[in-house]
């Protein structure tokens, strides 16, 4: 028999998701996705691109959108980013400005996830 405490959930499942640039798990409601095309990468606002997501974190994102960066988070960049640097600064930025997903046929939780309507 299996115990109650196994089966009983204590809430809705919360998708996690870890930001590439600082390597914290969070919510996937409050991250960044950014999928890679065939020849760069293409910011995702909505979230239904095809492919595989690479997550920012909005705390990350004004940190690498900077026009100055730092040699270690120039580094960490690339690295991220297999060497589309510049590419990312300008997409981190046009992220930024879009500002928080609004989502039209869903409502969104407090805790990141989504109800469909």
């Amino acid at each position: 028999m299996i115990p109650a405490s196994v089966t009983d959930r204590a809430g809705p499942h919360v998708p996690m998701r870890r930001c590439v640039l600082c390597r914290t798990s969070l919510p996937q409601g409050s991250l960044l996705r950014f999928v890679r095309g065939e020849d760069a990468y293409r910011f995702d606002q909505r979230r239904r691109l095809g492919g595989r997501g690479t997550w920012v974190c909005r705390e990350c994102a004004p940190v690498y959108a900077a026009p100055t960066l730092t040699a270690a988070n120039d580094k960490r960049l690339r690295s991220a980013f297999r060497g589309q640097a510049l590419n990312m600064r300008e997409l981190l930025q046009e992220a930024l400005a879009a500002g928080p997903r609004r989502p039209s046929a869903t409502t969104a939780r407090q805790d990141g996830g989504m109800d469909v309507r």
